[in-house]
């Protein structure tokens, strides 16, 4: 009797949610092999695994993520061309009001096509952080290119600001979404050893975006017609047909899978991601072991959940890095060719300096590859952070001189186009490894959604005063500007030196145990993990086995 209430005690006490059928022995009746033993094997394949040897095994999963990540050419192109129209002779004599003997879109206009456009970006960024986890990443990013195609009309055929308004904040939700999901999908269907190349790949693809902006509005600056700032917007319908047929195609998140209790789903998409090589049901198994213990932990996959216990750290860590990309990062580059000339450069030569800024941006972020190698997040993430801010303090004391000369002008000139070069590889392209490794694998999607939520609000503050400070008829600093942003870069260093950590190498349930130990920060790299120790649960560390078999 003794027994059976023991026995009966232990099945009430394990009442939360579970994928398998909990037992102490490590082996089931048939001698099958137990989940958490073939969730070792796939850990120790993953840990074991080069660079080289991770892209030929998931070469699939590799082209999949590239595939995925296209889609985030379009909110690199959409952010470009909001900027660029406003110098489009032809949309502002469709657009604008006269002045001066010509045309202009009002400040007013230009602020509310700005502001509307992110806020509605941040309200597809939240959407995706629920509709993803309800029908997928897959999913709900086809259904933002289908909504996005449909929005292009509104502003192509648009005779009014009003009408253009319109369509702009509709075709900014699901660029939002893209936001997300992307990065989302990147950290959920690799390995751990190429979780950070193609996780910052999505930001590489916002820099080509850019590119093609640069070059589709360079191919229409001779015309006079409407088509002019049509074409400008006709480009945009050249990317959701191909990008929805490859990925119509493309293996949903095995994680996703997981978390639904879709097994055998999550095990046919692994062996989509992987080759022969890859063992699906070890895979699946170590994905399973993470999410039950998180589970454990009563870890919620609620954007709630994000503020609550240990995940509130994760949430901090994950706002805050991308945060400072908006705070620090962007300020000043996005009005590069304003602060070229508030810098006294010529108008052709400021022109060139930000044609030549998009160059660097490129070969920055691909440099962030080879960084992230050989120095992990937290190193390549603190020491740009440090060598921005020694910059910044050198363009603002460039600056001072109260007599203006050509050579104080190129040199201000030329270390902010040395920063854009430090900050894309580190504070840049980092973050999104960071991010997209972050959160909790039930809270992965909410994370994320609500890093760039952070990040979207920290946009428009500096976006909003940094015009007033470059402005000479307004605040009129100028390049000494740099100073501002130099005293918030001491603050970010700080934050990031003590609560920062280093997560290259770690699995998620490696990640998600750091986390519960609230190891700190700078520990992170050297502390010893063993996820499938006799001693292990995220509650008490006593560890629960199982028999891999049902799924819930």
């Amino acid at each position: 009797m003794e027994s059976k209430k023991s026995d009966d005690a232990h099945v009430e006490d394990f009442t939360r949610p579970t994928f398998f059928q909990f037992n102490e022995n490590p082996q089931n009746d048939l001698g099958k092999p137990s989940m958490t033993e073939l969730a070792q094997r796939a850990s120790e394949m993953e840990h074991s695994l080069s660079l080289w040897q991770g892209i030929k095994r998931y070469r699939k999963a590799v082209l999949w993520s590239i595939g995925f990540s296209l889609a985030i050419i379009m909110d690199g192109y959409d952010t470009a061309f909001t900027a660029t129209l406003y110098a489009e002779p032809s949309f502002r004599r469709q657009f604008g009001q006269r002045y001066a003997g010509g045309y202009q879109i009002t400040a007013g206009w230009q602020t509310l096509l700005g502001i509307t456009g992110t806020v509605c970006n941040m309200i597809g960024v939240f959407l995706d952080g629920y509709v993803s986890e309800w029908i997928g990443r897959k999913w709900v990013t086809l259904a933002s290119l289908i909504i996005l195609s449909a929005t292009i009309f509104c502003q192509f055929f648009a005779q009014s600001l009003p009408v253009l308004l319109v369509g702009r904040m509709m075709a900014s939700v699901p660029i939002g979404v893209f936001q997300a999901s992307t990065t989302t999908y990147a950290a959920e269907v690799c390995p751990v050893v190429l979780r950070g190349y193609l996780t910052t790949y999505v930001c590489l693809c916002w820099v080509i975006g850019q590119f093609i902006c640069s070059g589709v509005t360079d191919s229409v600056s001779g015309m006079t017609s409407d088509w002019a700032y049509k074409i400008i917007f006709a480009v945009q319908w050249a990317w959701p047909l191909p990008i929805f047929g490859i990925l119509i195609w493309a293996p949903e998140s095995p994680w996703w899978l997981v978390r639904k209790g879709k097994l055998e789903k999550a095990e046919r998409s692994v062996q989509r991601l992987s080759d022969s090589q890859t063992n699906p049901k070890n895979t699946v198994a170590m994905m399973a072991h993470t999410v039950q213990l998180e589970l454990d932990a009563d870890i919620g996959s609620s954007y709630w959940s994000c503020f609550k216990g240990n995940d509130l750290r994760r949430t901090e860590i994950a706002c805050m890095v991308y945060g400072i990309q908006a705070l620090i990062g962007n300020p000043l580059q996005g009005y590069s060719t304003y602060f070229f000339e508030q810098a006294g450069l010529s108008d052709s030569a400021a022109f060139k300096l930000n044609i030549g800024n998009e160059a660097i941006s490129f070969v920055g972020t691909i440099l962030a590859w080879p960084l992230l190698y050989f120095f992990g997040r937290r190193t390549v993430y603190f020491g740009g952070l440090t060598m921005m801010t020694a910059l910044y303090f050198a363009i603002g004391l460039a600056a001072i001189p109260p007599i203006r000369n050509h050579s104080a002008d190129w040199a201000q000139s030329a270390l902010l186009v040395v920063y854009l070069f430090v900050y894309c590889p580190s504070v840049g392209a980092t973050v999104y490894a960071i991010v997209g490794e972050t959160g909790a694998s039930q809270l992965r999607g909410k994370t994320v959604a609500l890093a760039r939520i952070f990040y979207c609000i920290w946009s428009i503050i500096s976006g909003t005063i940094t015009p007033y400070m470059l402005n000479p008829a307004a605040w009129a600093w100028g390049a000494k500007a740099a100073f501002f942003y130099g005293g918030l870069s001491v603050l970010c260093m700080v934050w990031t030196y003590f609560r920062l950590p280093e997560m290259k190498g770690r699995t998620y349930e490696e990640i998600d145990i750091l986390f519960q130990r609230r190891i700190p920060a700078r520990k992170f790299k050297s502390e010893v993990v063993d996820a499938y120790g006799e001693n292990l649960d995220l509650h008490t560390w006593k560890e629960k086995d199982a028999t891999y078999g049902a799924s819930a």
